[in-house]
């Protein structure tokens, strides 16, 4: 599927069965965890595919600048990420502002938002929608595996570092690694879907 926003810039979907598409959302979804990780100094929720969710490219002139991964069930975007050379265009308010105009009922955006988020939510007058009691459960689950392994395996603070304070290092390696389960996790998904049909 691929629809034109505006002139070189066109949303294509997320093809999990090929390689250049799953790089290119490893590579976007790191950027995301680890800039967000910069803010808020913790694991930033999220899904950016999985069989519940569209996910889709934000192209400009053929190039990944950014993706959304969208709950269409709920009619909520559960991630929106530019890539930072892309900023400032004005993409990911043409990505909501199209997403919007094509959803039958108030488009959402997950909680917690950015401060970005909300200054986008604002502009575009879009509801927010918390994340569900099981989405709460899988976060805290996520969170606290990320944390126990970098307990388990960090080095790092046992040299002199805060031992009360997770590594700073290892959770970014550990950030990145995660990113290319969630990624491979919904790889495997749609494999497995393909071969029962």
């Amino acid at each position: 599927m691929s629809v034109r926003l505006a002139d070189g810039i066109t949303f294509e979907e997320f093809d999990p069965l090929t390689k250049r598409d799953v790089e290119g959302l490893q590579a976007m979804f790191t950027d995301y965890l680890l800039e967000e990780f910069e803010r808020i100094n913790e694991l930033a929720f999220g899904n950016p595919a999985a069989g519940f969710l569209m996910t889709v490219f934000i192209h400009v002139d053929g190039q990944d600048a950014g993706f959304m991964a969208l709950d269409a069930a709920r009619r909520a975007v559960e991630i929106i990420y530019v890539k930072p050379e892309y900023r400032g265009r004005g993409l990911a308010t043409l990505a909501l502002r199209h997403t919007a105009d094509a959803c039958p009922q108030k488009l959402a955006l997950k909680t917690p938002l950015s401060p970005g988020g909300e200054a986008l939510a604002e502009q575009l007058d879009l509801a927010r929608a918390d994340n569900l009691p099981h989405e709460e459960a899988k976060n805290e689950q996520a969170l606290q595996t990320i944390r126990n392994g970098i307990k388990a395996t960090c080095t790092h603070g046992k040299k002199g570092g805060d031992p009360r304070k997770l590594c700073q290092r290892c959770y970014r390696k550990t950030l990145r690694r995660y990113a290319e389960m969630m990624v491979e996790k919904s790889v495997a998904e749609a494999r497995a879907a393909r071969g029962r049909y």
